[in-house]
């Protein structure tokens, strides 16, 4: 069931909300973190950050980055982030996240959205295959600093 949301462009005042909803994934990011990283996007078209509104709550957030690679004939989309507040989950509100995501990857001129969820996220899986994204293909990382 799809609940109204107000689906918008995320606005400084709003790194409190996506502080608080980046711990719900586990990430211990403070309000002046969300801040300097977000003063790192120097290009909100390239790098856009989309919120879920529900009156005056800030309940879900999403961050794309579409860019353009060597082996790729079109511009690719990749979300980057993707919470949406405890309390309002199941409701449609990703839903509404990742279609506006879609809508602007193919404003961008994107051929295809990928994303990356950790390994233990089973409801995740589960959430974005419903909406049609397919396991293609394995992401590797190595850390290049100590933790």
């Amino acid at each position: 069931m799809i609940e109204s949301a107000l689906i918008r462009t995320a606005l400084p005042g709003d790194a409190p909300g996506i502080a608080q909803l980046m711990s719900g994934l586990g990430f211990d990011h403070s309000v002046e973190e969300i801040i300097r990283r977000w003063s790192l996007v120097s290009d909100q078209n390239v790098d856009p950050v989309l919120v879920a509104t529900r009156g005056s709550l800030l309940i879900g957030v999403l961050a794309l980055h579409i860019s353009l690679l060597l082996f790729y004939p079109q511009p690719l989309a990749r979300i980057t982030t993707l919470a949406v507040s405890e309390d309002y989950r199941r409701q449609g509100i990703g839903r509404l996240l990742v279609e506006e995501a879609i809508r602007l990857a193919r404003e961008a001129r994107c051929d295809t959205i990928e994303l990356t969820t950790g390994l233990h996220r089973k409801d995740a899986h589960a959430f974005y295959e419903r909406l049609g994204f397919l396991h293609k293909a394995i992401k590797l990382e190595r850390r290049l600093v100590d933790p």
